[in-house]
């Protein structure tokens, strides 16, 4: 399936559950807001069924509008804390990057998770040298699945929205390339199932990223 990916010049990736497993650490954060405003701590299906969504919009819906702005800060707070120790690559991903840098493709990130985290956890992680572009919220950009992040991207390589690639592993990517008129490869390597994202109709579906890796390797 790299083939696919090689046919483009630009190949903007999702972080969490695409580039990324920071499962554990979104738990954290997530368990410290439910405990501040509701005493109680969530199960990781359920933190994970959160991951993605913008916070704001979320944590307002989930705690209340007037809420909201104290709801960020202690999970954002929490999250600084614990994000370098409990996340990790996953397995394979930068042989991917590398592989792809290599052939000369753009490299970029497009998240939902704060910009200037982002860019810190990929140098921590020694992947972040690997890409031209990385975006997240506040950065000045509206959230996907708006394709703010999208454009930006292609305004900044130069690269037509014809050769440009969305990867992702969530129903919110599916959408956020639909609404950028780009196409979207959809990988199942996040927390949501092979069959849930076909039922979005992505361009293109692997059931893991490790799919992609391996065939790269391989040539």
């Amino acid at each position: 399936m790299i083939e696919i990916l090689e046919k483009f010049d630009s190949i903007i990736f999702d972080l969490d559950g695409t580039l990324i497993d920071s499962f554990e650490a979104i738990n954290d954060a997530f368990d410290e807001v439910f405990s501040v405003f509701q005493g109680k701590t969530i199960t990781f299906k359920e933190s994970n069924s959160y991951v993605g969504v913008p916070l704001e919009g979320l944590l307002g819906e989930l705690f209340g509008k007037e809420n909201q702005d104290k709801a960020i800060e202690i999970f954002r707070n929490r999250y600084k804390e614990v994000c370098f120790e409990k996340t990790s690559l996953i397995d394979g991903v930068k042989g991917l990057l590398v592989y792809l840098k290599k052939k000369g493709k753009s490299l970029n990130v497009a998240t939902n998770k704060t910009g200037s985290i982002s860019r810190k956890l990929l140098e921590h992680l020694e992947i972040g040298n690997l890409f031209d572009y990385i975006f997240g919220v506040y950065d000045g950009l509206e959230g996907k699945p708006a394709p703010a992040m999208i454009e930006k991207i292609v305004e900044k390589t130069n690269i037509p929205l014809s050769k440009t690639i969305l990867v992702g592993d969530s129903p919110i990517d599916i959408m956020t390339a639909k609404n950028a008129g780009i196409p979207i490869f959809s990988v199942a390597s996040g927390n949501h199932s092979y069959e849930e994202l076909k039922s979005y109709n992505p361009d293109f579906l692997s059931l893991s990223i490790s799919e992609l890796i391996y065939a790269g390797s391989d040539k």
